[in-house]
């Protein structure tokens, strides 16, 4: 049996009905699923009012109805065991998503998302509080997916594509990602959608970009009995702390950095791009005592000036404004005219809210200019040059023998 996406279940729960955005109900407590579709109080509408209900019912019935006959067509047996699922999921969701991110490899590939789905195995295992305990996990592609489950697997790429839409019309850069949960005794899945915010993707990325060893930790999470979570794997050093060395780095390498805020926002052709998007490149501290050896890039990406507001600090936030905005002369300080800005993030997976970053305004030269488009992407060009040679390869397809682990 299998359970249709369920788009409402985000981590932040939000009202179904398209024009409220209420994330708790007029009684200030959780959001309720609709009774006749939903499974253990899980469904794929949700509603803050009996109001909202009523209004989405012409647009929410033909699925309602569909569902709640899916729901008694399924044997007794196996509405328990999506019951006992959906209730194990409700526990172990955070973790599961934390995992699914690093699987996944969505802060270097958000467009995985549109290719994979992150598929986790449930072992029933007796004693267990919740029931179940998870036996593996691991991304897999669409195409797998449905060569495992042939027509029982729906169609993942058009329930991707809704997700996206609705992940997109929150913001530009949000990606909508899918985890499968397989109950392996009667065959029974749980799918759902979630989505990550720029500013939840930003955090991952200042955190390490991913945790390494997602796979031993979750298993470790989820075990029966209670077996302690190993430490995170981190790819780095943290940096410590000189920012004189910092600014040396900085002042080497500023024409890469030039260089490529001009390629990535297209001043060439648009000179006011940088009125309106940002790039932020993220760096590694290395731990070499060669200032040229001090960082490496892990990546870079542009976003908007909107979403910067919403993703950064407030500081960080606030110097990028004075950098696109330009500053008007102080008693210590002579007047900046506007410029395109690039933020420096370096990451830190011990306590990313005290990684240091730094902005750079760019100076547009003749000289930088007739260097732009390069033969090859200006991110490649811009780890080759800063960063280790090459940017991180990208998931391997096809994983065969999943269910055989």
């Amino acid at each position: 049996m299998i359970m249709e996406p369920k788009y409402s279940n985000k981590t932040v729960y939000e009202c179904t009905y398209p024009p409220c955005t209420n994330k708790s109900s007029e009684w200030g407590g959780k959001l309720r699923a609709c009774s006749r579709c939903s499974i253990a109080g899980k469904g794929v509408a949700l509603y803050c009012s009996i109001k909202c209900q009523r209004n989405d019912w012409p647009r929410h019935k033909v699925q309602c109805n569909q569902d709640q006959d899916d729901k008694y067509a399924m044997p007794e047996s196996a509405q328990k065991t999506l019951e006992d699922m959906i209730i194990w999921d409700r526990k172990n969701r955070p973790k599961l998503i934390s995992a699914a991110i690093s699987a996944l490899d969505l802060c270097h590939y958000p467009e995985n998302a549109d290719e994979y789905v992150f598929f986790v195995g449930l072992t029933d295992t007796p004693g267990a509080k919740h029931r179940y305990t998870v036996g593996f996990a691991e991304p897999i592609s669409f195409d797998q997916y449905e060569i495992m489950y042939g027509d029982r697997a729906g169609d993942p790429r058009n329930d991707q594509r809704i997700g996206q839409e609705r992940a997109k019309a929150k913001s530009e850069t949000c990606i909508s990602f899918q985890i499968v949960e397989y109950a392996s005794n009667d065959g029974c899945r749980n799918t759902f959608q979630t989505w990550m915010m720029p500013k939840d993707m930003h955090g991952y990325r200042t955190a390490g970009f991913g945790v390494l060893n997602w796979q031993e930790i979750l298993l470790a999470q989820c075990a029966w009995p209670k077996t302690p979570a190993p430490p995170i794997r981190s790819l780095s050093p943290r940096f410590n702390g000189n920012l004189l060395a910092l600014k040396a780095w900085r002042d080497l390498y500023m024409n890469d950095i030039y260089s490529a805020a001009i390629d990535a926002l297209g001043l060439v052709d648009d000179p006011s791009a940088g009125q309106h998007e940002f790039l932020i490149i993220y760096l590694r501290c290395t731990g070499l005592p060669a200032i040229s050896e001090l960082m490496t890039v892990e990546n870079a990406f542009v976003f908007s000036l909107e979403e910067a507001a919403i993703m950064l600090d407030a500081s960080v936030w606030k110097a990028v404004q004075l950098v696109v905005n330009g500053q008007p002369r102080t008693e210590t300080q002579e007047p900046t005219k506007p410029a395109p800005c690039v933020v420096c993030q370096i990451v830190d997976h011990i306590d990313p809210s005290q990684a240091p970053s730094f902005t750079v305004p760019v100076k547009v030269t003749e000289a930088l200019l007739q260097k732009t488009r390069r033969r090859y992407n200006w991110k490649e060009h811009l780890v080759e040059m800063v960063g280790d040679g090459d940017l991180r390869p990208n998931l391997i397809e096809g994983i065969e023998g999943l269910l055989y682990h």
